[in-house]
């Protein structure tokens, strides 16, 4: 039996009341902890899992105000404000996810062994699926924003680069995934059997390649360096169902994929993408507007800087199903982490 018992902190305008909120099962106890700072209140806890909540009233109702931070820094400036921590049921945990902001070389080892570097760090703090960007495999040194068409020595760096999935480093990735214990959602060139290349991204985890999806609209010079793919689908998993997209497909003619994929019964938007920085406006609305539309979470993972001819926004980020942005990586190369309200299955690396 897994019980519940809700003490809450609660702070009047004057006098700071702690009321300690235990969490407890035969096995399990998590204690939220709280210190006046002058006009804060800090808030601390050791579950790993444990998400924070508060509410203006003891009965709600309850928000989440962070999930993957801890200790919470909050002005108490308020009547009052409850707070309450909340842990998932015995045998299963918070769906944690990452998003990369990089710059692809125009070298595919480089930047697997950036992918490698980010997973070793995501599986440090316990996350389950990293996001890399559109193309991060092997860059594309013949994009540009207009219809020019690549040099014949960028498209020569194109073919020789692509790779089928699943392919060698698809493998690669799969067997860092395995020792991680991590799932990853990257961006690449893929190579079909007849040779025609496509813009795609990969989701794969630790026992192989799950599925992947090409990119179905195309801006700036795209289609002079890949063919179309062809509508959207859902891929299931051990960490639920993934919709996948692609950088300029988070706006098609007006529509927004989201809902779709939220159709098809997608618990989680994943997107890859190399957004321009001439367009940033554009980016923060719709990153935000997929996730509104659907009720879903949305990870968008960009590239950043020069990518070909193109420079690209950065702004790698999570978005919850009201369209907070929770998390960016702003300009600058790194990775943001964040805690999801999705519940899935414990796993053991």
């Amino acid at each position: 039996m897994f019980d519940v018992r809700p003490s809450i902190f609660y702070l009047p305008s004057s006098i700071l009341v702690l009321l300690l909120l235990l969490l407890s099962s035969a096995a399990n106890a998590a204690e939220l902890r709280g210190v006046r700072d002058g006009r804060y209140l800090n808030l601390s806890w050791e579950a790993l899992d444990g998400k924070l909540q508060e509410a203006a009233t003891p009965n709600g109702p309850w928000q989440t105000v962070t999930t993957a931070v801890c200790p919470y820094r909050t002005a108490t400036a308020y009547p009052q404000k409850f707070y309450r921590l909340t842990l998932p049921a015995p045998g299963k945990k918070w769906l944690t996810v990452a998003a990369v902001t990089m710059t692809s070389q125009t070298n595919t080892e480089a930047n697997l062994q950036t992918f490698f570097s980010y997973m070793e760090w995501a599986a440090s703090n316990r996350v389950d699926l990293i996001v890399f960007p559109e193309v991060a495999l092997q860059g594309c040194p013949g994009w540009r924003e207009n219809f020019s068409p690549p040099s014949v020595q960028e498209m020569t760096y194109m073919r020789q680069t692509a790779e089928t999935i699943p392919g060698q480093s698809t493998s690669n990735v799969v067997a860092k995934a395995n020792e991680s214990n991590l799932f990853v959602v990257f961006g690449m060139t893929e190579k079909d059997g007849a040779g025609l290349l496509y813009n795609a991204n990969v989701f794969l985890g630790p026992d192989g390649v799950i599925g992947k999806h090409r990119k179905t609209r195309f801006i700036g010079n795209d289609a002079l360096i890949w063919r179309l793919g062809t509508g959207y689908s859902v891929l299931d998993s051990p960490i639920g169902k993934i919709g996948l997209i692609i950088c300029i497909e988070m706006w098609s003619d007006g529509s927004y994929p989201g809902p779709v994929l939220a159709g098809q019964s997608a618990d989680l938007l994943v997107t890859s993408s190399a957004w321009w920085s001439s367009s940033p406006d554009g980016y923060d609305v719709v990153t935000v507007q997929n996730a509104v539309l659907s009720s879903r979470w949305h990870v968008v993972s960009q590239q950043v800087g020069t990518v070909g001819q193109v420079q690209a926004y950065g702004h790698s980020r999570v978005v919850d199903p009201k369209g907070t942005i929770v998390c960016d990586t702003g300009t600058g190369e790194g990775l943001v982490m964040w805690a999801t309200d999705i519940l899935i299955d414990a796993r053991t690396p």
